[in-house]
């Protein structure tokens, strides 16, 4: 729990930088609201096409930024976790707080906002989300939209453009500004003979990049060796995007650059009818084992019936298992230990005959009854191995 603080005067949130975060921002809550309940956090929809496509975790972590910028707003003052926390009133909610809360220490740092404006010796760090460190976080957010707008028609439909530009560059197929360059001039040449080598989207792109090699834009998502003064020897590849436009790894950059291309529709389809698929599996597997834990319980003990000892309740037990008359020895054998369970001895209580209708006695004993639940938990787990996708499954167990 945060201590109690005293916060800061309401600055607000530079608009002119967080506009094109927010209009991303409201079309998933839409998406997110209106979709089936099956595991959506890695699939959303079009608004606009309603194809489907899918979104990334790096993307949710960067919307949940743009969250607690409402929430900032809502308030009027810093942001503690607390006010993180009882804010999660959704499905929604819950998800931008839990990406917010993951994200509090980075959020909070990305600005010095130490008591006195200085960081002093005894200084005590408050434990708030100001609005300049929210600002500060959202400008970094949309210069790496930025640069990963620049380059994300190499990545759309599965990388094919990067894979036709991408040589061998220091043992990695990358990018850079010759690479740019030739195919500029080779696809002129095509050109002028009647043909081409890239579509026209495709050459768009590639003269985007070639006249904005060496940008601000550009210099984030690319690696630069030393002495690189001329700014025309960067490298381009998975890594360096996924880096510079703040990518938990190169994989990420498929779903953030094929969001609203249809080129995910039938897997996200397939992934979101395979979860759900899944979940009644495990929900009936529950049901399976709820059931067969409590027929154990109940047949670890036996009704007396009138004019029954342990013989005959031997002899029935036996015979329901079974559904074979019993031989007598066994008969024998299984009573004697009913009788032992019980605090007797079959001989004593044929003395005695001290079974009363209705009394329950115990039939079975504790390694009967764990070697049952084992036998149970084989046949469950068998059930599961035949009947669930285990990637989908994996998938969603890493909130995928």
């Amino acid at each position: 729990m945060a201590r109690e603080i005293e916060t800061t005067n309401f600055e607000p949130v530079s608009v002119e930088v967080t506009t094109p975060a927010f209009e991303a921002y409201a079309r998933f809550r839409e998406d997110y609201e209106n979709s089936p309940k099956c595991a959506v956090r890695g699939s959303m929809s079009d608004s606009q096409t309603g194809r489907v496509g899918t979104i990334s975790d790096a993307a949710v972590d960067k919307m949940a930024v743009v969250w607690l910028a409402e929430k900032y707003k809502e308030l009027g003052r810093d942001i503690t976790r607390a006010d993180i926390e009882s804010g999660a009133s959704s499905g929604f909610d819950s998800l931008m707080a839990e990406s917010a809360l993951k994200q509090f220490e980075t959020i909070k740092h990305a600005k010095f906002n130490h008591e006195g404006g200085f960081l002093l010796i005894g200084s005590r760090e408050k434990d708030v989300l100001t609005g300049k460190d929210i600002d500060k976080t959202l400008q970094g957010i949309e210069n790496q939209r930025r640069s990963l707008d620049l380059v994300a028609p190499l990545f759309a439909n599965n990388g094919a453009l990067f894979d036709k530009l991408a040589e061998d560059h220091e043992g990695k197929r990358s990018i850079n500004y010759w690479d740019l360059k030739d195919a500029r001039k080779a696809d002129d040449r095509a050109r002028a003979k009647g043909d081409r080598l890239y579509t026209d989207e495709e050459r768009q792109a590639i003269d985007n990049l070639f006249k904005k090699w060496g940008s601000s834009d550009m210099r984030r998502i690319e690696h630069r060796g030393q002495g690189d003064t001329m700014g025309c020897d960067g490298l381009l590849n998975y890594d360096t995007v996924a880096k510079g436009a703040g990518f938990e790894n190169p994989e990420e950059i498929h779903a953030a650059a094929n969001a609203h291309s249809g080129y995910l529709a039938d897997f996200v389809q397939n992934k979101c009818e395979t979860e759900a698929s899944n979940m009644a599996t495990i929900q009936e597997a529950r049901r399976m084992q709820r059931e067969e834990d409590e027929a154990i319980e109940k047949s670890m003990n036996y009704t007396v019936r009138p004019g029954q000892g342990y013989d005959r309740i031997a002899r029935d037990v036996l015979k329901q298992q079974n559904g074979l008359k019993p031989q007598e020895s066994s008969v024998v054998q299984f009573s004697e230990e009913i009788a032992n369970l019980n605090g007797t001895t079959r001989a004593r209580h044929n003395q005695e005959l001290n079974l009363h209708p209705g009394q329950t006695v115990r039939i079975h004993d504790d390694e009967w009854k764990m070697g049952q639940l084992l036998e149970s938990r084989v046949r469950v787990h068998q059930y599961l191995n035949d009947n669930l996708n285990l990637e989908v499954l994996d998938q969603v167990q890493r909130g995928r």
